[in-house]
């Protein structure tokens, strides 16, 4: 068996054969009492459109190899292969459709970007309809604009702590020059003894915009520093950041996966954890709750 033929078992099949099922199943992921140690409630969550596993408990993830390399303890990718080989031929699983060549991300294709301040009307426009204060997206957004396919856009984009940029507009979710976490701090010379968690950068700014507007339901009155995942595939980095910190204030979505990774870092660093998605138990998230649409 091959890499790429291992790739295309279905992970959930693959899982079902050893006796592992999903608990939940929600919007294509599929969760699960993690297959790598005991536990009470699922923290290994399956995109089955992906076919890519991620456990929060181990704050990694991957395809199927990656996941045997944890399944049979070894790194040896000839090993894994081998034992995926003998369960798949036992009984034939499933295979997914992959295509023969990866698709490209969308990022590839752009050219010719252009990085500048934040001054576009429909960019602004969009921060307006997401009720985030103009002043506060010009101080911590920048616009890119770029060729793609022979027309030219234009979006918010978001730095992070490897130059790379989350780009954002109405129509598109993305990220260019590399994927990282972002961290603002308070003082450029050093850390505070807090630190607010984020997961996008849409969040925290309605967090500031929540804080300029006086808002002390939601807002803390001490100072932090704030750091934002950018995604839930950043929980490693993250994790390496928070311990930099005596208090973390976590203000996830009221999800699973937010629970999850709230969890996680709990496990992690103990009652140095706050859990702050409380203060908008009626809201999917912080932008929600900006602007009042509950659940």
């Amino acid at each position: 068996m091959t890499i790429a033929e291992a790739k295309q078992v279905r992970i959930v099949d693959f899982l079902a054969r050893l006796g592992h099922h999903a608990q939940y199943v929600k919007s294509g992921q599929h969760w699960f009492f993690s297959p790598l140690r005991k536990e009470i409630t699922p923290s290994f969550k399956v995109n089955d459109r992906l076919n890519e596993w991620y456990d929060f408990g181990e704050a990694t993830g991957g395809d199927l190899v990656e996941l045997g390399k944890y399944l049979y303890q070894t790194d040896s990718v000839s090993e894994v292969l081998a034992c995926i080989e003998r369960y798949v031929n036992c009984a034939p699983l499933p295979r997914i459709r992959v295509p023969t060549v990866p698709a490209k991300a969308i990022e590839s294709d752009m050219k010719d970007l252009i990085v500048v301040p934040l001054r576009n009307y429909a960019l602004l426009s969009y921060l307006h309809s997401r009720m985030i204060d103009a002043d506060i997206g010009r101080m911590f957004c920048r616009e890119v604009h770029y060729e793609l396919r022979n027309r030219r856009y234009f979006a918010l984009a978001f730095a992070n702590i490897s130059g790379g940029y989350e780009v954002r507009n109405p129509y598109y979710k993305g990220c260019i020059k590399g994927k990282d976490i972002s961290l603002i701090k308070q003082s450029h010379d050093m850390l505070q003894s807090r630190v607010c968690l984020f997961e996008g950068f849409m969040d925290f700014l309605s967090y500031l915009t929540l804080k300029q507007c006086g808002d002390d339901v939601v807002c803390l009155d001490v100072p932090c520093d704030y750091l934002v995942m950018n995604s839930v595939g950043n929980l490693k980095k993250t994790l390496a950041r928070l311990q930099e910190y005596a208090h973390i204030h976590c203000y996830l979505d009221n999800d699973l996966a937010g629970r999850k990774t709230v969890e996680t870092i709990a496990g992690m660093y103990g009652r140095k954890v706050s859990d702050e998605a409380g203060r908008y138990a009626d809201y999917k998230d912080l932008n929600d709750y900006l602007r009042g649409k509950r659940r």
